[in-house]
């Protein structure tokens, strides 16, 4: 969990910081470069990205780049899926920044983004790795993943079978497999969503309980375990970015705006600011923000969901490579001391 400043220090970090943010948008330029001379081409956007394709990624990832790359597999869901934690980085680096994806099932070409964007970082950003780790977690719903990609068929499981089959709309599926929303499921502002469905369902449903689910749990406990300068939420859709969690301090809100323009400088997405929410619905950004202390902003990537635009994530790459070194260079400061 991420130490708060005091409210002076954190306005003087904000004022240098906005001078960094024109800088960085002028020095990395969205020019890609291919992986490092020699290195293999490990993630690829061709086919359907499942779960396994991942963990063998991963592995992939870990045996070429071991300087740099560790993962580790936490909690089981449902469906007997463990979730992929991947450190990329030196794990005892002064910059510490959490990436997640595909919190909901539907959204998966997102996966692939962010773990393309670790190979390029492994081969390319050595010295940026040495001052800063990503923890990155690339499918935070694989159960709901494989829901929106293999429908009922994804569970081996008679019940779970059934159950999926009754509630339906797999293309859509957001929920993991128990019809719970993570994305409702956090405690701050649980069951306070104006878009909610009243029980188990593809989306929208926020569980019996705050924290009822496995892959809200893992994000919580990596939220405790580190001390994050700032977390980056992949979704999907719409090319936007989000940084507001409503209730937030004056200073969170400043930080996470200051996070999302440098975003917004790498990627071109346009900023979304809606101030007329006026409390928390239980997602992540909401309990990273108000109770962990880590700002921070949601990266809604693309104009069409799954399995249609498939050919979308290449632009993604392009578009988001080299923010994760923009807002690397936001914390400097942190790295230098």
């Amino acid at each position: 969990m991420k130490k708060v400043l005091g409210s002076n220090s954190i306005l003087r970090r904000i004022a240098m910081m906005m001078v960094l943010v024109i800088a960085v948008s002028l020095v990395y330029t969205n020019t890609i470069d291919s992986s490092a001379e020699g290195a293999p081409e490990i993630v690829s956007f061709e086919g359907i990205y499942t779960y396994e394709r991942m963990l063998l990624d991963a592995q992939a990832l870990s045996t070429y780049y071991p300087d740099v790359v560790s993962y580790e597999l936490r909690a089981q869901t449902a469906l007997g899926h463990q979730i992929l934690v991947l450190r990329l980085g030196n794990p005892s680096a002064p910059r510490q920044i959490l990436v997640h994806a595909s919190i909901h099932g539907r959204e998966y070409y997102v996966t692939p983004l962010v773990m393309k964007m670790a190979e390029y970082y492994a081969a390319n950003e050595k010295e940026l790795l040495s001052t800063t780790c990503f923890t990155i977690v690339p499918m935070v719903n694989p159960d709901g993943v494989s829901i929106a990609q293999s429908g009922a068929n994804a569970a081996s499981d008679a019940n779970y079978q059934a159950f999926i089959g009754f509630i339906g709309h797999y293309s859509a599926w957001k929920s993991n497999a128990n019809g719970v929303d993570i994305n409702r499921n956090f405690p701050i502002g649980f069951g306070l969503a104006e878009t909610r469905m009243p029980s188990n369902s593809y989306a929208f449903y926020e569980g019996i309980a705050p924290s009822s689910e496995v892959e809200t749990t893992v994000l919580e406990q990596l939220l405790s375990e580190n001390s994050f300068d700032c977390y980056l939420a992949y979704h999907m859709r719409g090319n936007l970015i989000y940084f507001y969690a409503p209730t937030c301090s004056p200073e969170m809100f400043a930080m996470s705006q200051l996070i999302a323009a440098t975003v917004h400088n790498s990627t071109g997405y346009r900023i979304d600011v809606d101030l007329s929410d006026t409390h928390p619905n239980g997602s992540f950004a909401d309990y990273a923000q108000i109770m962990c202390g880590v700002p921070g902003c949601t990266i809604e990537c693309g104009t069409t969901l799954p399995p249609a635009g498939a050919d979308q994530v290449a632009g993604f790459y392009s578009r988001n490579l080299y923010s994760w070194k923009n807002v690397a260079s936001l914390f400097a400061g942190e790295a230098s001391n």
